[in-house]
């Protein structure tokens, strides 16, 4: 007896395959545009809207970057393999204890790299205004982790806030500049320790470490910060305490 015919998949997912197949092949390379919607409509012969989900799934596995304007960006030719965690709620979101500061060891600018601009999820050759700082929690114990700061460089001036090693720079943004978060991504994954940060925190290169990206987004889905903390095992725990709401009898 045969079994079952295979299930077809949806026509937007069949376009995003084969378009993934060809950015890992090298047809699209790295830093490179896709086709226009318009063009990949023709070739398709599908609606725009298939097009856009298409272009969404690729988006969110990681490879290509959109921006209004200038169109779908090669970043990365294999999608990373991460444990993707959605909250809805802006309280949510994890906030340092104000015991714990962060100590600047340098402030620059710079152009994002192909690797700068995976990890960022931005477009390669995006300048940024770049602060580094190790986050402490007491002087004299083990830093907590290493952070990163990448903000436009018209936000550089966070940097001489009285109160910039306390409090999150995005809010420091928002309250020098009047910058409104639209939306945020949190980004959670485990991997080695980089060797360029590990004398800073104490830690053997490639050990066991944490690493939190958070990226910010503003009007017009402008990517405007992103910090990327790293921490050693065993020195940070993150806890998200849940509770089940109770449905009003009203």
């Amino acid at each position: 007896m045969r079994g079952p015919a295979p299930r077809k998949l949806p026509r937007y997912r069949e376009i995003a395959g084969e378009l993934q197949r060809e950015i890992r092949s090298g047809q699209f390379s790295i830093g490179s545009l896709l086709p226009i919607e318009a063009q990949l409509m023709e070739r398709f012969g599908a609606s725009r809207q298939t097009i856009r989900e298409a272009l969404r799934i690729i988006s969110e596995q990681g490879l290509i970057v959109r921006r209004p304007g200038i169109g779908s960006i090669v970043i990365s030719a294999e999608p990373p393999t991460l444990f993707t965690h959605s909250i809805d709620s802006a309280s949510e979101w994890l906030r340092y204890s104000n015991e714990t500061y962060r100590e600047v060891v340098s402030t620059k600018e710079i152009t994002a790299d192909f690797h700068v601009a995976a990890l960022l999820k931005c477009e390669p050759k995006k300048r940024w205004f770049l602060i580094e700082a190790v986050r402490r929690a007491d002087a004299f114990a083990a830093p907590l982790g290493w952070a990163q700061f990448y903000v436009l460089p018209k936000f550089s001036r966070v940097v001489e806030r009285r109160d910039h090693g306390r409090t999150p720079v995005h809010e420091q943004i928002a309250r020098t500049f009047g910058q409104v978060i639209e939306h945020a991504q949190l980004e959670v994954l485990a991997r080695g320790m980089p060797a360029d940060i590990a004398p800073y925190l104490g830690a053997e290169p490639d050990s066991p470490s944490l690493t939190m990206i958070r990226r910010y987004f503003g009007q017009n889905d402008e990517l405007f910060a992103v910090t990327v903390t790293t921490h050693p095992e065993g020195r940070y725990t993150y806890v998200m305490d849940m509770r089940r709401a109770l449905k009003s009898n009203a």
